[in-house]
Parts: structure tokens; C-alpha cells; sequence
């Protein structure tokens, strides 16, 4: 009978401490203590697996953050420094505008990252959960490898055109605003994604082009412009007095206050640069901020050209060429042959 009462009174359950000792001391009843502690370790391993999983994904959205935010905050591209020392509001104004870009990118970039961090954080997990009630794993890593492969194959351009759009957003290349040219489209950039930018061009056409197909990007809206001003003259003109006009207008340019803030450098005179039959085009380069480059090239070349006929230097009812009628030219030639009537 003692020997029967030792037997009766032995634990069910392994040796340690565990969920399955503990039930046998508070119940003493084999059948609950060994049921009931299998499903508690199974709850505390899951529980275990979750958590490690939710400390995890924070450290990595922590660590993304914190890359993101320091590789976004490097000075924008070159010539932000020296647009700075050479413009007083404005280089303030432009630094707001490159300041609020990188937040945006930032946000973008930690977001997409965090989200593809948390995907994978969370499937580990989930196998984990999966293996913890002894689930074979092997089937269903063999097919999702097989999928995966399959949607590789398939999705070549939608992966190419989100990782072009990461490094487009990392890098800066452009942003919302600014004045593209990507190839086979340009105009101001109306909205960017991962997958696609649209451009809206300057006759008012849409244009959305994958990131995966932008091979070079010409972008006129960052830090810096260099407005060239092409004036046509008459061969017979002075050379020498246009220049000098063209210098005094753009001197007098430059002191105007509406524009003194927007000219980066002193304008120059390049002189002729192509010589014609009709006529003798004489250059005039200006460095501005990049986001009043068209609309100081306009004015000056209206001043420019309103100085010039002030002068003399161009004819307004002038072109250079005679033209004789078809007709007029004939009967001309014909009378010189001694043919005509």
C-alpha cells in the first residue's frame, strides 16, 4: 500500500520548473497538470515569440529612422553653400524649401523601409508561431520559395521601378516642383512615387514615367541657373557699342532691387558667338537662383532689347533680306535675255 501511495503521489511531469509542475502542486490531478501545461507553454512560447518579435521590429524601425535621418540631412546638392553666402532672404527661403524636401523624403524612405522590416519581422514570427505546434515548415517554405521565384520572374519591372524610386528619393535627384527632363519627357515634377513620377509639361500634358525606365535626369530647378542671352544683330551693326549697351543695360539689371536678391554673380558679356549671312548673335551670360532664371531671362532680354532700338542698333522694320517676287524675278530675267514681248 505505501508503494501504491508513492506511485500515485510522483509527478507527471519533467523535472524544473514548468507550467505542468506547477498545476500538479496546485491540483494534483495528472490528466489536468500535464494538459493544461502543455497549452500554457505553448501560450508562454507564443507570447515569448510575439514579444521578441514586437522588441525587435522596434529596434530596426528605431535604427531605420535614425540612417534615414542622417543620410537625408547632408547638405543638398553643390552650390546650396555657395547660394547661401551670396544671397541673404533668399538663400534662408531656399534652405526651407530643401529643409522641407528632406523631411518629406525621410518620412517616405522610413515608412517604405519600416514597412518591408515589419513584413519580414513578423513572417519569421509567424513561422516560429507555426513550428511551435509542430507544424512541418518544409512544404510551405518549398512553395513560397517556388512563388517566390515565379513572381521574380514575373515582376522584374516592378521591382526595377521601386529600387529606382528609393535611390531617386535617397539621392535627391529631384522633387515635387521641379523643372525635369528625363528623356523622353520633361516638365515640372507634379507627383513622385516609388513606381512612377509624373510630369506635367508645358502644354499642359500629363506625363507618368516609370522610375525604372529614367536612365538621366536633367533638373533646372536646383541651386543654381545660368541664363544665356542670345541678341540677333544686322551685320552692318557696331559691335563694340552693342556690347557696351548690352553691358550697361545688365549692370543696371543687377542694381534693381526687384532682382538684386535673385543674381548670383556679376553678368558677362561673351561677345558673338555665331556669325551669319543675316545676322551676328552676341551672347550675355547671368547667374541666378534657379527658380527666377526664366523670368529674369525674360526681362532682361526686353531690356536688352528696348536699349538696342533706343540706340539704333536694331531696325525694327528692318530683317536684313530682300525678297523679289517669283514672278517680278522671272519677267526680270527675261528681259535681260531679250526674250520678252
Amino acid at each position: 500500500m505505501a508503494l501504491l501511495a508513492a506511485s500515485g503521489g510522483a509527478s507527471p511531469c519533467e523535472s524544473g520548473f514548468n507550467s505542468c509542475s506547477l498545476l500538479w502542486k496546485i491540483t494534483e490531478s495528472e490528466g489536468f497538470a500535464e494538459t493544461g501545461g502543455t497549452i500554457l507553454d505553448k501560450i508562454g512560447q507564443i507570447l515569448l515569440i510575439l514579444l521578441a518579435a514586437w522588441v525587435l521590429r522596434w529596434i530596426v524601425n528605431r535604427s531605420i529612422a535614425r540612417i534615414i535621418k542622417q543620410v537625408t540631412s547632408v547638405k543638398g546638392p553643390q552650390g546650396i553653400a555657395e547660394l547661401a553666402e551670396r544671397l541673404a532672404s533668399s538663400a534662408n527661403r531656399r534652405g526651407e524649401i530643401v529643409g522641407d524636401r528632406s523631411q518629406k523624403r525621410a518620412e517616405t524612405l522610413t515608412g517604405v523601409l519600416q514597412h518591408v522590416a515589419g513584413i519580414v519581422i513578423w513572417t519569421v514570427a509567424f513561422m516560429l508561431v507555426l513550428s511551435a505546434f509542430n507544424v512541418n515548415l518544409a512544404p510551405i517554405l518549398a512553395s513560397a520559395g517556388i512563388a517566390g521565384i515565379a513572381i521574380g520572374f514575373g515582376a522584374q519591372n516592378l521591382v526595377q521601378d521601386y529600387l529606382a524610386g528609393i535611390f531617386i528619393l535617397l539621392e535627391d535627384q529631384y522633387g515635387v516642383g521641379d523643372v525635369v527632363d528625363v528623356g523622353d519627357a520633361s516638365g515640372s515634377v507634379v507627383d513622385m512615387g516609388l513606381r512612377v513620377t509624373t510630369l506635367r509639361s508645358l502644354d499642359g500634358t500629363l506625363w507618368y514615367v516609370r522610375n525604372g525606365q529614367i536612365l538621366r535626369v536633367g533638373n533646372s530647378s536646383q541651386s543654381w541657373a545660368y541664363v544665356l542671352i542670345d541678341t540677333p544683330l544686322p551685320p552692318s551693326a557696331d559691335i563694340d557699342r552693342a556690347g557696351e549697351i548690352i553691358t550697361e543695360v545688365a549692370e543696371g539689371f543687377v542694381q534693381d532691387d526687384e532682382w538684386r536678391e535673385h543674381i548670383l554673380e556679376a553678368p558677362e558679356y561673351l561677345g558673338p558667338v555665331e556669325v551669319t549671312i543675316d545676322v551676328i548673335k552676341v551672347r550675355l551670360g547671368v547667374r541666378t537662383t534657379s527658380d527666377q532664371q526664366w523670368a529674369a531671362g525674360r526681362e532682361l532680354r526686353l531690356r536688352v532689347t528696348e536699349a538696342l532700338r533706343e540706340a539704333g542698333i536694331i531696325d525694327p522694320a528692318g530683317t536684313g533680306r530682300i525678297y523679289v517676287p517669283r514672278s517680278v524675278a522671272s519677267g526680270g530675267a527675261a528681259g535681260a535675255d531679250g526674250t520678252g514681248a
